[in-house]
């Protein structure tokens, strides 16, 4: 059995992590950073998230990677080396390959993070970090993470019987296939709005929205959570030395630039490394102490 001691952490630490590494992703578009947080974001996905994270990056996240990096060089013509011209007489650029591929390891990174966060911190995490706060925000966030798989399992439920009656959306021609496919969302349109209305009476009914409710959670702040806050602030305070000094530069146009190998550029590389692979540590270790033989 795979372990999930990091799904254990307290939510602080959780959130921490995931907008460092999320930040650090989308703002420094250096290429080594970009494909530590890709490869990281892909191994820890299919490690917490098993199958469901293999089936979001095959059909979603990787087809749509791709038409980034495919659709840059149509558009984006800046770059010194051409390898072409388009029938339209702009040049087909390598450094808007280059600026593609990176854009899609990008868009693919997040992504696949924003899956991992959803393995790892549930409804009631969310609910405890921005209850206080700004309770409707907190609360809106938990059921849009509560609502995803609800609407993907019933989404299969209607397929599979609409399968049955000959009207799936793999079946016919193109018209068919299309109206098929508009009648399972109408479908499953019209039970997502139905069980709204129902989770609408239930909040009303348990008194949700009156005076002096309090609120309960069962986390509470142990020395582990110390130490690893103290770790992942660390790291991501090397990474932002790394960047402010020179580690974060890097050119795509008008040629791309040369990969910096100072002190600077590696303390980032390392830093990043180890917070990027920061949760995926922590389970093996903890799945390490339940295996060992005494």
């Amino acid at each position: 059995m795979r372990s999930r001691a990091f799904t254990g952490v307290h939510p602080v630490i959780q959130f921490s992590f995931f907008m460092a590494v999320m930040l650090f992703t989308m703002m420094v578009p250096h290429p080594v950073m970009l494909l530590t947080s890709f490869v990281c974001s892909v191994v820890y996905g299919m490690y917490v998230g098993g199958r469901s994270s293999r089936s979001s990056f095959f059909r979603l996240i990787l087809p749509a990677s791709a038409l980034v990096c495919i659709i840059n060089p149509l558009f984006n013509h800046a770059g010194m080396t051409i390898l072409f011209y388009l029938p339209d007489g702009n040049p087909f650029t390598l450094e808007s390959v280059i600026y593609g591929l990176v854009s899609g390891c990008m868009f693919s990174s997040v992504m696949l993070w924003c899956v991992c966060l959803r393995f790892t911190m549930t409804s009631d995490r969310i609910i405890y970090l921005f209850g206080r706060a700004v309770p409707k925000l907190g609360l809106l966030l938990s059921m849009i993470i509560r609502f995803i798989p609800q609407l993907t399992a019933q989404f299969r439920r209607v397929r599979s019987a609409q399968r049955c009656l000959g009207r799936d959306i793999s079946q016919g021609n193109i018209i068919r296939r299309t109206a098929n496919f508009v009648r399972i969302l109408s479908s499953v349109i019209g039970w997502s709005m139905e069980h709204s209305l129902i989770t609408a009476d239930s909040m009303k009914s348990r008194g949700y929205g009156l005076g002096g409710r309090t609120s309960f959670t069962l986390f509470r702040f142990e020395s582990r959570d110390v130490f690893l806050l103290i770790f992942t602030l660390l790291l991501s305070a090397a990474v932002i030395f790394g960047c402010i000094n020179g580690a974060g530069e890097f050119y795509y146009f008008p040629a791309v630039s040369h990969i910096g190998t100072g002190f600077a550029e590696i303390l980032a590389y390392i830093a990043f490394s180890l917070l990027c692979s920061f949760p995926l540590i922590i389970d093996l270790k903890e799945g390490r102490k339940w295996t060992a033989i005494p």
